[in-house]
């Protein structure tokens, strides 16, 4: 899982070389490698494929060996199946696709296996510091065969409320910090409901989820202090400047009617969100390839985050979804993985290379 890839980017180095690529393992943190792969054709573009090499932690409730890989009906099952061991299985078999009939890409391949998505998106932002240079990207998540071009962002924060102590026999000496916090989660849930006003065309409208609340120590004392954490889905064109600028407007109200209110807030992680334009000319190449192995091509969107964003917002490469597996299969007990889906995924990638 995220932490742990040093095993599994060995392993995928290994078959990237048995395909006849040329590997670099680059540390990004200790132990934690990305697998950065070439195969130089002096052409362009430059096609970048890539996914990650972490997972979830397993958690409760399988029937099956998480780390079993126990094939039945045409399913592999074990955590990282589909989310997402299958996309890279898939591009890794496009290249040894090209070298068994003697063929080579287009233009330059890079295939890039990157630690840290499900947590911080480590590896894809190294990518970006060390120069990544594509011309264009797909990001082998399971999309379940769809041409995925958006998906939403993801900013996470929590709120710290400092109030003050006193016993609960006399609660007007103190400031209850829970009270407070209330106040700011009634305020959000009026934020929310605005947000349901303004779907975007695709994906919907931004959400925001008020996750947990945690305060006081005893019945009998004022809480001083409550910290309350926020899941905010965002839509392009929305940013974590957007959810800060709403969030100050939440606090404002609130102090008006509690002036004595202190709040700290603590921005986490921001996955940035993006759209490609249907007309683009990967579009088009990608449901070309998906029409030449005999698929109508589906052109979606994603309300989940993805590493995405950062290749196509932070670098400015356009970038599409497309892989093997069923997002609804992934972090949950008995992951399983469509295994005809990955061999139907090797063929469209192998033409998307070929550029026909």
């Amino acid at each position: 899982m995220t932490g742990g890839e040093g095993a599994v980017a060995e392993v995928v180095a290994d078959w990237c070389e048995a395909a006849g690529l040329e590997v670099e393992l680059r540390e990004v943190r200790p132990g934690r490698p990305n697998v950065v792969a070439r195969w130089e054709t002096g052409r362009r573009p430059i096609q970048l494929l890539t996914g990650h090499l972490d997972t979830v932690p397993v958690g409760a409730d399988w029937t099956r060996d998480p780390y079993g890989a126990e094939v039945e009906g045409g399913r592999l099952y074990g955590r990282g199946a589909c989310d997402m061991k299958g996309g890279l299985a898939a591009m890794l078999g496009a290249v040894f696709d090209l070298r068994w009939h003697g063929l080579e890409p287009a233009g330059g391949l890079l295939l890039a296996a990157v630690v840290g998505e499900e947590e911080d998106s480590a590896g894809t932002i190294a990518l970006l510091e060390d120069g990544l240079e594509a011309d264009r990207a797909i990001l082998g998540e399971p999309t379940n065969l769809e041409l995925v071009r958006s998906n939403r962002g993801l900013v996470n924060y929590s709120l710290a409320v400092t109030g003050a102590s006193a016993h609960a026999s006399s609660p007007e000496l103190g400031r209850n910090a829970i009270v407070a916090a209330s106040h700011i989660v009634l305020e959000l849930e009026a934020l929310a409901g605005r947000l349901a006003q303004d779907p975007h065309p695709t994906l919907g409208p931004p959400n925001l989820t008020v996750g947990t609340i945690h305060g006081g120590t005893r019945p009998y004392v004022v809480p001083d202090r409550c910290v309350v954490e926020v899941d905010r889905r965002v839509n392009p064109g929305e940013s974590a400047e957007t959810v800060r600028a709403e969030l100050e407007d939440v606090v404002s109200k609130v102090r008006a009617r509690l002036p004595w209110l202190v709040v700290e807030p603590d921005f986490g992680w921001e996955y940035l969100p993006f759209e490609l334009e249907e007309g683009h000319p990967l579009v088009r190449a990608l449901s070309l390839a998906l029409g030449e192995v005999g698929i109508e091509p589906r052109i979606g969107a994603w309300r989940a985050a993805s590493d995405a964003g950062f290749l196509a917002v932070r670098a400015g490469i356009p970038t599409l979804l497309f892989g093997p597996g069923h997002i609804e299969a992934a972090h949950r007990p008995d992951e399983f993985l469509e295994l005809a889906q990955v061999e139907t995924a090797r063929d469209v990638y192998s033409r998307l290379l070929l550029g026909r």
